[in-house]
């Protein structure tokens, strides 16, 4: 990318949340190193700065003042415009934290919805009266265990999600409504060496447990191994809660995600949850 066109972006970003900080993005990145002396007749060629690092103070600071929403989209566009950048990474974190953050309060929204367990209920039975996965309602309200009581006030957040696996990058971008959600890290990844870009779904989720599959509610289900079986080439996404003692084999294709992210992902995600495989 060039340096002009770096520099159209970096005015255009800050022009569109700052105004006038269109400026102080160009004096900032850009004027200092074009204004780098010359030695005899040869230009002296100075690197053009990562943009990101003021950006994200930017944003940074926007979130600290409470201007959530401004903050927010800047720390998107940083990663949006420059993906391969020194702050790419930390702007996708804190944007991610923000959206897990949100989904998950009690902040009244039109997808959200507040349950009232009654009598005779089981995390189970609310998961098939409001059509939330179970796993998501025991996330959603920071359940320790199952135990539930009359008269207990439950969030049940809901998602349009996608997800796209990006086979350059190893990692994985959750979407919800088309939008970025949360972008998660491989800490292994080993896919099939033919595989091609293309679309595919979640066709299982999976809980494992001393070489056995657990259900939802099953005693040993808390601290299991999880998985999302994707249709294309058997791929599937995991964790592992016990790498002294596997709880299930490796997969022979697959993304090896932090137990605790994989936890969350496997939350949010149902069956027939759309794919996107990109370079």
């Amino acid at each position: 990318m060039s340096v002009f066109w770096k520099l159209g972006i970096v005015a255009g970003l800050a022009l569109l949340v700052f105004g006038g900080g269109a400026i102080a993005a160009y004096e900032l990145f850009f004027k200092k190193a074009a204004s780098t002396p010359t030695k005899g007749n040869q230009a002296v060629v100075t690197p053009t700065p990562d943009p990101s690092t003021g950006l994200l103070e930017q944003a940074q600071e926007l979130i600290t003042k409470g201007n959530i929403d401004d903050g927010k989209r800047l720390l998107i566009s940083i990663f949006q415009s420059f993906p391969h950048s020194v702050k790419a990474d930390d702007a996708r974190k804190i944007a991610g934290d923000m959206n897990i953050q949100d989904f998950f309060s009690s902040k009244a929204a039109p997808d959200k919805k507040e349950y009232t367990v009654q009598r005779g209920d089981s995390i189970g039975r609310i998961s098939a009266k409001t059509k939330a996965a179970p796993e998501l309602i025991f996330k959603a309200n920071s359940l320790e265990s199952l135990r539930i009581q009359p008269g207990q006030k439950f969030i049940i957040p809901s998602g349009q999600f996608s997800l796209q696996i990006f086979l350059g990058d190893q990692a994985v971008e959750l979407l919800n409504h088309g939008n970025f959600f949360r972008w998660y890290k491989a800490l292994d990844f080993h896919l099939p060496p033919n595989i091609n870009p293309g679309q595919s779904r979640v066709i299982g989720k999976e809980a494992w447990s001393g070489g056995l599959r657990v259900a939802f509610g099953a005693k040993n289900y808390l601290g299991s191994s999880r998985w999302i079986v994707i249709n294309q080439n058997g791929i599937t996404i995991y964790s592992e809660t016990n790498p002294d003692k596997p709880n299930a084999q490796k997969p022979k294709f697959g993304i090896q995600l932090a137990p605790e992210d994989m936890e969350e992902l496997y939350a949010l995600l149902a069956r027939d949850t759309p794919v996107t495989i990109s370079k």
